[in-house]
């Protein structure tokens, strides 16, 4: 299995789960939908990081690193911008209508900022020093 269909898979799942978190949060109380998808992707995204680090992006033995989960948050809070800024923008648009539609529409919109930013800054392959 390659790496974008690992990072895919355990992403999907990550996304099943942010997205039934934030639809619950919205309709069942009222959360504004912004802010729920906000705790539904940062709650995903915890989880998502574990399995990124120990199965999607790995390359040899691996195991769990402040620094890399430092940069791992980073990039959690640049693609979580990008969800936010396209669910707001879209709930704007279409006056609260579809909000799961807005909310997958989100989801799919930074799926490539949080892919190329974990591949290519926070799962890099580490330089080895001398």
């Amino acid at each position: 299995m390659t790496e974008l269909l690992r990072f895919l898979t355990v992403t999907v799942l990550g996304v099943v789960i942010d997205l039934a978190i934030a639809f619950g949060l919205h309709t069942g109380l009222g959360v504004p939908l912004w802010l729920a998808a906000a705790i539904g992707f940062t709650l995903a995204a915890s989880a998502n990081y574990v399995i990124h680090q120990t199965w999607s992006f790995q390359t040899g033995p691996r195991t769990l690193s402040a620094r890399r989960a430092g940069l791992y948050a980073l990039v959690a809070f640049a693609t979580l911008a990008v969800r936010v800024a396209i669910v707001a923008l879209l709930d704007r648009a279409l006056a609260g209508a579809y909000p799961l539609a807005i909310l997958m529409a989100g989801a799919g919109g930074s799926f490539f900022v949080n892919f190329a930013l974990s591949k290519f800054v926070v799962f890099a392959a580490e330089l080895e020093t001398p």
